[in-house]
């Protein structure tokens, strides 16, 4: 996991999920704020919305499930 600040003193972190696609099984590129975290799939271009908890061993993520008919 990668930390950063920036400028204006927003921070946020970046890391990889390997084989965390929903959709696919590739791994996605996830983006951590203050705000809540966003993730991509750079195979298949999915993007994401997980629910984000800090667990003391580490770090969960949940990802809602919608279908459409």
């Amino acid at each position: 996991m990668t930390q950063f600040e920036t400028q204006n003193g927003e921070r946020f972190a970046d890391f990889d999920l390997p084989e965390g696609c929903m959709m696919c099984g590739g791994a996605v590129s996830i983006r951590a704020t203050p705000a809540g975290a966003h993730g991509y799939c750079p195979h298949c271009h999915v993007l994401s919305r997980p629910q984000m908890k800090v667990k003391p061993n580490g770090v969960e993520l949940s990802f809602e499930t919608t279908a459409l008919a």
